[in-house]
């Protein structure tokens, strides 16, 4: 389609794409519940999508009563993550109690290590290069670490338990109504125009977080394993932030890889060189495989423009932003497009 050359459609686009920076700017002000939000929005996506295959599988099966089936598998899949989840609660509480003792024993083990070595190293010291409860801060700030990131977790997860349910509900209830909205108060000459902008919008987020959380799956996989075979206390955990950490680009398999390691070094060294290996080891397949033939293919970006886009994101919205570049590029890429379209109709129609 050829670029117009009527400043009103121009003039129409620069205000489209100002109100479009100034709604991403007031979601990422409102950071906490914007994340929440997210994790609403992909948890109903792989409802819908598991809804979708179970129906698949049980048209197989016509003789089968779905809902009693679907309640059996619900159940037992409650159960099993139950199971595992309280495993895991208690080997990360043993951790944390260790964890704390290790860090109460800091300051007199830094106060040993400097009376046993005071000739050596009280110049050190009294130049302020070295001073004997450095270790102590160091053990307090990887304590006060995990202390906020369990704060924070703990935060998510109750306003999650009051925001989440409500959203499945709405969804269910007025997805099949959204055509008839647009066509009962949009205007009608661009009514069309909005439902296939949002249908575009749909199918191109479905599946770039399709293949994203495909990803993350495979990759938080095999952390488990190699975490569990390594011996780590609390590795189902460890194993899905690792793949959960992994949709950050860049430096998300990087800040994976800090937790593991750091619960296997307070175990042994081996076992976070174990923890170190796993974590190679799922970024090779991560890129060598899971990149070039899964995210390509779902995923309709140039590389570069990739780079582009996440790095800007990163300086401007932070971490939150990485993970949201190519998301918002492709909603405002429809929008504007689709605009397009229909002011072109508008103004240049003859």
């Amino acid at each position: 389609m050829p670029l117009s050359t009527n400043k009103n459609i121009w003039q129409f686009l620069t205000l489209t794409t100002i109100l479009f920076i100034l709604l991403i700017a007031i979601l990422f002000y409102f950071e906490d519940i914007f994340i929440v939000l997210i994790a609403g929005a992909i948890l109903i996506l792989i409802a819908e999508k598991s809804r979708e295959i179970f129906n698949r599988c049980m048209d197989r099966f016509p003789n089968c009563n779905r809902k009693a089936v679907g309640l059996i598998l619900l159940t037992g899949a409650g159960l099993a993550f139950l199971l595992l989840l309280s495993s895991q609660v208690q080997g990360l509480g043993v951790f944390i109690r260790d964890f704390s003792n290790i860090q109460k024993d800091y300051a007199s083990g830094a106060a040993a290590l400097f009376s046993e070595h005071e000739s050596d190293l009280s110049k050190l010291a009294d130049s302020g290069v070295i001073k004997p409860e450095d270790l102590q801060k160091i053990g307090n700030t990887i304590f006060s670490g995990i202390t906020n990131l369990v704060s924070m977790v703990s935060y998510y997860f109750f306003t999650g338990v009051l925001v989440i349910p409500l959203m499945f509900g709405m969804y269910f209830k007025y997805y099949n109504r959204i055509g008839d909205y647009i066509q009962a108060y949009a205007p009608p000459e661009h009514a069309d125009g909005i439902f296939r902008a949002l249908k575009s919008i749909g199918r191109e987020l479905e599946d770039f977080f399709i293949a994203k959380l495909l990803e993350s799956a495979i990759v938080g996989l095999i952390c488990c394993i190699g975490f569990s075979l390594a011996g780590l206390d609390g590795w189902l955990f460890l194993g899905i932030l690792a793949g959960f950490l992994n949709i950050i680009p860049y430096i998300g398999p990087i800040l994976g890889a800090i937790p593991p390691v750091i619960v296997g070094y307070i175990d042994s060294p081996m076992t976070a060189l174990f923890a170190v290996i796993t974590v190679i080891i799922s970024q090779v397949i991560d890129n060598l495989y899971l990149i070039p033939f899964m995210i390509s293919e779902k995923v309709n970006i140039s590389p570069l423009l990739s780079v582009i886009l996440t790095l800007a994101a990163s300086k401007l919205l932070g971490p939150l932003g990485m993970v949201l570049a190519i998301p918002i590029y492709i909603i405002y890429k429809i929008i504007i497009k689709e605009s397009y379209r229909e002011l072109i109709n508008i103004y240049d129609k003859d």
